[in-house]
């Protein structure tokens, strides 16, 4: 019982040893020991950083600017087993470059399959391929993909829509 018990002290303390330690060694690493602050007036990257200003203002065009000409595509209905694929367009109409930094589909039947691996530049075009494969999907369907940039917001969502019918179906089903 005693070598437990020496045991437990033995650790007690040496886990405070390690802990005065850790805390004594965070200091100033200044070699004046002056405890000023970094001066960050340097790091103002336009199309990454907050410059201070107001950035709820709609208009404002200060950094990337991401434009869709349209968040939603709408594809009717389908026969399941068929691929849909639509192109997302998009313009950066900010006064910084633009970084699509990812782009993820939560369900594996919708792939984003090319987009810009490149910074666009103000005033620059750009599109985002996107395919669905409805096999094994019937009924309504809304797929998502979302799309991570260096724009505020960081992060929006493109949307397929439509409706799947079983294969079992006939094309003139389609026209109902």
């Amino acid at each position: 019982m005693k070598s437990l018990s020496s045991t437990l002290n033995f650790a007690f303390i040496t886990t405070l040893l390690c802990v005065g330690v850790a805390l004594s060694s965070c200091g100033d690493f200044n070699q004046n020991n002056s405890h000023e602050r970094f001066n960050t007036n340097l790091i103002d990257i336009p199309g990454t950083a907050a410059t201070g200003e107001n950035t709820d203002d709609k208009t404002s065009k200060k950094g990337p600017v991401i434009e869709m000409d349209e968040l939603e595509f709408k594809f009717g209905t389908i026969i399941a087993g068929r691929h849909v694929k639509h192109t997302f367009s998009f313009t950066n109409v900010g006064d910084s470059p633009l970084v699509i930094s990812s782009i993820t589909a939560p369900c594996g039947c919708t792939v984003a399959k090319n987009w810009p691996k490149h910074p666009i530049q103000p005033g620059e075009k750009g599109e985002i391929l996107v395919e669905f494969d409805s096999s094994d999907r019937v009924g309504s369907q809304i797929k998502t993909v979302d799309v991570v940039t260096n724009t505020r917001p960081a992060h929006l969502t493109l949307k397929l829509i439509g409706d799947v019918i079983g294969p079992d179906h006939l094309p003139s089903d389609l026209n109902r």
